[in-house]
């Protein structure tokens, strides 16, 4: 049975902080891939259109320990996560009761107390629209078959319904425009509730999206970590768990995929280049690290 969904011990916020460069190390499935030490993109450069535009974060002042005196974040948090205790935190960081902890590691907090991003700034302070204060956990299942056709490798994809709904800032011009480039697939994921065990979360979120029922405790995991999100802020980001689990043909072919919630469309997509440079977030970097589980 896969592990529980609870992240790693991390010391609390009274101790000593630690670099948040330092914090990451690529475990064996991520080395050939820059997804631990990569500079957070889609964190500075995108953002949901209710969002306020992100203050400005240059490569080279990402990091914390970067001096940036100009860098004046504005402050948001969306209106149903101030107003709801039940599922998000309290706006409040001083009546929080539970402790923050990451995958990432040690965490730094700022004089607020507030849990900083340690993947360094992103131009927007808060949660936005984002629960809970610091990681907010996910689980993503990677579904995979072989064509029964071709034989070529396809992954059970979805087109977010929430995809036409994204700025996007013009590094040339430094304006933000509204996305209009090919429609971003993604991976059928989704929250973990508090004490669901991971394959439930894993199951559950394959079943809402795309209708399918599959017994995922046999996935293999593939990454725990940040997520390069555009939702992503400050004080809150997405820390994910990646799980592949390769159907057999028989397995496969059973499955009837439907769309279900928070998705417009749902099909099998064959794993191209082009293909792989438009899932959202890093969907696009777990989907890789799937295919090298495959060629193992």
């Amino acid at each position: 049975m896969l592990p529980t969904e609870n992240p790693p011990t991390v010391p609390t916020q009274k101790e000593t902080p630690t670099d948040p460069t330092q914090l990451a190390k690529p475990t064996q499935e991520q080395t050939e891939t820059t997804l631990q030490n990569a500079l957070h993109q889609k964190s500075r450069f995108e953002r949901p259109n209710f969002y306020p535009e992100r203050f400005d974060v240059p490569d080279d002042k990402v990091a914390r320990k970067a001096d940036f005196p100009k860098y004046a974040p504005p402050y948001f948090v969306a209106d149903e996560v101030a107003a709801d205790q039940v599922w998000a935190d309290p706006e409040d960081i001083s009546q929080l009761e539970r402790i923050i902890e990451s995958y990432e590691g040690s965490l730094q907090f700022d004089a607020k107390n507030r849990p900083l991003n340690p993947r360094g700034r992103t131009g927007i302070e808060g949660r936005g629209v984002l629960g809970k204060w610091g990681p907010n956990f996910a689980a993503d299942p990677i579904i995979t078959r072989a064509n029964p056709g071709t034989g070529q490798i396809e992954i059970l994809a979805i087109e977010r319904d929430d995809a036409g709904n994204k700025l996007v800032k013009n590094r040339e011009t430094g304006i933000w425009e509204k996305s209009t480039g090919p429609t971003e697939k993604a991976i059928p994921g989704g929250h973990v509730d508090e004490g669901e065990i991971l394959s439930q979360t894993l199951a559950r979120e394959a079943n809402e999206e795309t209708g399918v029922e599959l017994d995922m405790e046999r996935a293999k995991i593939l990454y725990k970590g940040y997520v390069d999100d555009p939702r992503n802020t400050d004080h809150a980001w997405m820390e994910t768990t990646v799980a592949h689990l390769h159907l057999t043909p028989e397995e496969a072919k059973k499955l009837n995929p439907k769309a279900g919630s928070d998705a417009k469309s749902v099909e099998w997509c064959p794993l191209t280049e082009e293909n792989l440079e438009n899932y959202y977030a890093s969907h696009g970097d777990f989907v890789k690290m799937a295919l090298r589980n495959l060629q193992k």
